[in-house]
């Protein structure tokens, strides 16, 4: 399976896709109350700190088909370990290295930027990151 079509299964999973339950929560439960001091923003970034999957940006996407390279689960286990280990470290932009393969990562985004095969990582500079993590 390729990582487009994963990334697809994934998105759409979260969705629920053919299940229509009826809505009989109320839009502000009671043990919930709306907090007025939040911002946009914050409560993003809340959600996605939540959510620890990683993602790939569409130009990491197409890198991979470009150089035709394969990530499969254990891989993206890896990458979501690696994501947890460097934010735990306050990293912001990373640069991952795994197997044959080099990704940057957007740590707060939790989102891969591009990967490289070691042909173009080996001739690569790479700046505007604050850590590099082995995984």
């Amino acid at each position: 399976m390729k990582v487009s079509e994963l990334q697809i299964q994934n998105q759409l999973s979260q969705f629920d896709i053919g299940r229509v339950r009826p809505n009989n929560s109320p839009v502000n439960k009671p043990n919930q109350p709306a907090d007025k001091n939040q911002n946009f923003s914050d409560i993003l970034d809340k959600k996605i700190s939540e959510d620890n999957s990683v993602r790939f940006s569409s130009h990491a996407s197409k890198r991979l088909v470009e150089r035709n390279m394969q990530v499969g689960e254990d891989q993206l286990q890896r990458l979501e370990n690696g994501m947890s280990r460097v934010k735990e470290k306050g990293a912001k932009s990373s640069l991952f290295l795994m197997d044959e393969m080099a990704f940057v990562v957007s740590v707060k985004n939790q989102t891969v930027v591009t990967a490289l095969d070691r042909e173009a990582a080996r001739s690569n500079v790479f700046t505007n990151i604050d850590s590099v993590a082995i995984v």
